[in-house]
């Protein structure tokens, strides 16, 4: 960014598909076209947010090889692009970014912003700060051997929802109106532990319906062990959704029970909502969540107890709205689009400054 007070160029670099990190991406782009920063993001052809990214940012489509030799030749295309751009600033998403950087210089820093642990450091080379969502994943690198002065925790924001938002018709989705709806979003993988969520749906009342959203590699078994666990009739299987708020205002609780997860996303878009969050203890969950305070925390892997805490909350007259409060406040007090976006910022200006 600029020193002179003025906002700077900034040019991203974004290989992902889509789900929470694509929905924080469009949202932080936004919100520093908001404040006056001029961007060009170069992203794999054919995202489905695309669009909605070009209506602040210059996008460019890019055919990302897997070839030694057309990888080059792509590195120097994004690099002579960028340069020509003028950005102050390279703001690469996730490891698979580092790869295609280019070369920092005295007016251009560059940047790569991590919202998973790393798994090492071989193609961070033209990388020259961390940025992590959560000090968890900031302590990992610094201990893998990444330099502590150049790594930084900026978490994100969310949107507050539209008033005029009207919630999914749960009849739409075989679902009682006077049920209790769980909902669980993310990709159908291991560590998301959609198991577990069916797990609990079974422990609790028949009233208890669970909404689960997303795809991936499980959701054949997770259909599976719906039936197996005789819960098939309580547990609706939605596909992914480009736009979850109408159904998280359609819900009553969120659930986070992932055993590995670096800062839960899903989280802030819950308290969002005005949704109490039940979520199992991982690294994510465990920092942005006061325990009976802002949401429950329950042991990871227990579905006995994932089931206890939702069950808490059915059976505590107040300590839904309690939660949801308590959270609602400590989100816009400490998760507000100003203070992250303001972080960014002062980041982007210490690094060409220096």
């Amino acid at each position: 960014m600029a020193t002179d007070g003025k906002p700077g160029k900034l040019a991203h670099i974004h290989l992902g598909v889509d789900g929470g990190a694509e929905r924080f991406f469009v949202r932080l782009s936004a919100a520093l076209a908001r404040r006056g920063v001029e961007q060009v993001a170069f992203v794999r052809k054919d995202r489905p947010w695309r669009d909605e990214l070009a209506r602040h940012c210059d996008v460019r489509e890019i055919r990302f090889s897997r070839s030694h030799l057309k990888r080059h030749f792509v590195r120097w295309s994004i690099s002579r692009q960028i340069r020509a751009f003028g950005a102050t600033a390279t703001l690469g998403w996730m490891s698979p970014a580092s790869k295609w950087m280019p070369k920092p210089g005295p007016s251009m820093r560059t940047f790569l912003r991590l919202g998973d642990w790393p798994d090492g450091f071989h193609t961070y080379g033209n990388v020259e700060d961390l940025i992590g969502n959560t000090p968890e994943i900031i302590r990992q690198a610094v201990e893998m051997g990444w330099p502590e002065t150049r790594a930084h925790v900026i978490s994100n924001f969310v949107d507050p929802l539209p008033e005029d938002l009207k919630p999914v018709t749960r009849a739409n989705y075989n679902t009682p109106e006077d049920a209790t709806v769980l909902i669980h979003l993310g990709r159908f993988v291991e560590r998301k532990r959609f198991d577990l969520a069916i797990h609990a749906v079974a422990r609790l009342p028949e009233h208890v319906h669970a909404w689960l959203i997303g795809d991936g590699d499980l959701l054949d078994d997770m259909k599976a062990l719906a039936k197996t666990e005789g819960v098939e009739r309580r547990v609706h299987f939605l596909g992914w959704q480009r736009d979850p708020a109408p159904f998280l205002k359609a819900a009553d609780i969120l659930l986070c029970p992932t055993d590995a997860e670096p800062l839960g996303n899903v989280v802030l878009e819950g308290w969002n909502a005005g949704l109490p969050v039940v979520a199992t203890a991982s690294p994510g969950p465990s920092w942005l969540i006061e325990d009976g305070k802002t949401g429950l925390l329950s042991p990871c892997g227990d579905a006995e107890e994932l089931a206890a805490s939702v069950l808490s909350i059915l059976e505590a007259g107040n300590l839904r709205n309690d939660l949801a409060a308590n959270a609602r406040a400590f989100l816009q007090e400490n998760y507000s689009e100003d203070a992250i976006v303001d972080s960014y910022l002062n980041l982007f200006r210490q690094g060409v400054s220096r």
